[in-house]
């Protein structure tokens, strides 16, 4: 009897150890709700750490964008080359119209036209634009912008100024350049006193019909004209102008006509 009291005894006494022992543990690790995952541990030395999620921030990587298109995009057709207006005159240096004057237009480049130079050596032609002045003594051109030089082909019988190489500048759309080429001033040859278009002029005449200029000595003269009727007449140019002295038919005597200068050689056209 004895004997199995003790055994009761060390049953409790070591029930009452395993509780006190898990009473201890208990107290150590206090169980909560947390939302904390467990530490995994592993058998390496150092156990990794895992963090938390923190509210608001994405537990997933962020998806990258497709980056844009890096294939150029074609080319655009060319610029439209600005032009402008070029007029070449060809005059005296009194400003007479020399008309029917071959010019020509010659683009060089490389060159800058805001520059207003044409380095000599440095260009070349790149255009060449061929004209003939016209009875204002004009030609007119339509053209790019540009450094050009310009010249002419002097026709016979004229004397052009010498002025080396000529230049002009187009430099903005639109605008209008003139260049000049010019020639001397020659005084016209006066024309015979006895031309056909010299006496009908003094005279004041019809120019159209067709004179018969006879026995002109500069001073007297026998006309007539190939029209119908008796239209002869002797003239004489006194200052500077020709004038009708008589008609056909006329009733002047010779010996007022002598007394008046005419000349022996148109005694036969008087009759007493």
């Amino acid at each position: 009897m004895a004997a199995r009291q003790k055994t009761w005894i060390g049953v409790i006494a070591g029930m009452t150890l395993v509780l006190a022992g898990c009473g201890t543990d208990d107290s150590r690790t206090p169980a909560t709700s947390s939302s904390v995952r467990p530490v995994t541990t592993t058998s390496s030395s150092a156990a990794p750490v895992v963090i938390p999620p923190t509210a608001g921030v994405p537990t997933t990587a962020p998806t990258a964008r497709p980056s844009a298109s890096t294939t150029p995009a074609p080319p655009g057709p060319p610029p439209t080359p600005a032009t402008g207006t070029v007029v070449l005159r060809t005059a005296t240096l009194s400003g007479t119209p020399v008309p029917g004057v071959p010019v020509y237009l010659s683009l060089q480049q490389p060159c800058d036209p805001a520059g207003h130079d044409i380095p000599v050596g440095e260009t070349t032609e790149a255009q060449r634009l061929d004209g003939v002045t016209d009875a204002s003594g004009l030609a007119v051109f339509t053209t790019v912008t540009g450094c050009y030089r310009f010249g002419m082909t002097a026709p016979a019988g004229t004397n052009p100024v010498p002025e080396g190489m000529h230049s002009l500048f187009l430099v903005d759309q639109g605008a209008s350049v003139t260049g000049q080429l010019r020639f001397q001033d020659t005084p016209p040859e006066p024309a015979p006193a006895c031309a056909e278009s010299t006496v009908e002029t003094e005279l004041g005449v019809d120019p159209a019909p067709a004179a018969d200029i006879s026995e002109c000595d500069g001073q007297w003269a026998v006309v007539s004209w190939a029209t119908p009727g008796d239209n002869q007449r002797i003239i004489t140019r006194t200052s500077g102008a020709w004038t009708t002295y008589v008609l056909f038919p006329h009733t002047t005597c010779w010996e007022t006509a002598t007394a008046d200068g005419v000349p022996g050689s148109l005694r036969r056209y008087f009759n007493c």
